[in-house]
């Protein structure tokens, strides 16, 4: 179930959900997931295992399988990117774990900007500074707390981004770019990102298929510009990272904002 007042804010590296209710089947996305209720009213967070999270926030791992039910607690859901600086100092924090509860006490002074993004109060600059916020919250804002950032991971995620919707760059192509043997670059890929280059394009894919479904684009002419196979194949891939078809865009359950240049050039 997902809200009719719901919002999402598309952003180059994250995108942030806003919905004052939210259920989901079991899903697994590629980002980092910063999960906060902006009423305080705890939702409830279930892992493949069958443990229960009842929590005001929490953060997921890549490609975690939870289930979530949000209703009627005003939720934050805020997605990083594997290719964005905030990524890893969340890994960092969560250790390992593929689910990590919390409170949104956490947050402190942010409770009234939360309650500001519930109620669609707070412009685009204010809804970046508050995603920043949170994760400075949770992780510290000490000099040095962004840890270097290997170089060639970081060439390979932008070269996955930039492929979507074009020719796949096969791995050993990739691996020849960075000087490295695949092998030893598909270890340092999952190691950096927790999870494979795989998995990534397919995220970097429905990411781009966003923008072109809002800018109403047909299912299967989207499909082909993102570098599916077909439609079934991104419909799959979008039920499975978020527990939802991908019309449920193109229907206008959401309220979308992006850069308009980003959608520009998905029209």
């Amino acid at each position: 179930m997902i809200d009719a007042a719901s919002h999402l804010h598309l952003w180059e590296d994250c995108f942030l959900c806003i919905t004052p209710s939210f259920r989901s089947g079991l899903t697994q996305r590629s980002s980092v997931t910063l999960l906060a209720s902006a009423t305080g009213r705890p939702f409830t967070l279930a892992a493949h295992d069958g443990a229960v999270a009842r929590c005001t926030a929490a953060l997921v791992a890549p490609h975690a399988p939870r289930r979530l039910d949000a209703d009627g607690c005003g939720l934050l859901s805020l997605n990083i990117d594997a290719a964005s600086p905030l990524f890893g100092r969340l890994m960092r924090f969560m250790a390992g774990a593929p689910i990590v509860p919390l409170d949104t006490r956490r947050f402190g002074a942010l409770r009234g900007p939360l309650e500001g993004a519930l109620h669609h109060t707070l412009d685009d600059a204010a809804l970046r500074a508050l995603s920043t916020g949170m994760v400075q919250a949770l992780c510290g804002t000490a000099a040095g707390a962004e840890a270097p950032r290997d170089a060639r991971v970081v060439h390979v995620l932008r070269t996955l981004q930039g492929a979507a919707g074009r020719e796949p760059v096969p791995l050993h192509a990739l691996a020849a770019q960075v000087h490295l043997s695949p092998s030893r670059l598909t270890h340092l890929f999952h190691e950096q990102t927790g999870q494979s280059i795989r998995r990534y394009l397919l995220w970097t894919k429905i990411r781009r298929a966003a923008p072109l479904l809002l800018a109403g684009v047909p299912l299967t002419e989207c499909a082909l510009e993102s570098g599916f196979t077909d439609a079934a194949h991104m419909s799959r891939t979008c039920q499975r990272y978020f527990g939802r078809p991908p019309s449920v865009l193109a229907a206008g359950h959401f309220t979308v904002h992006a850069d308009p240049a980003r959608l520009a050039r998905a029209a």
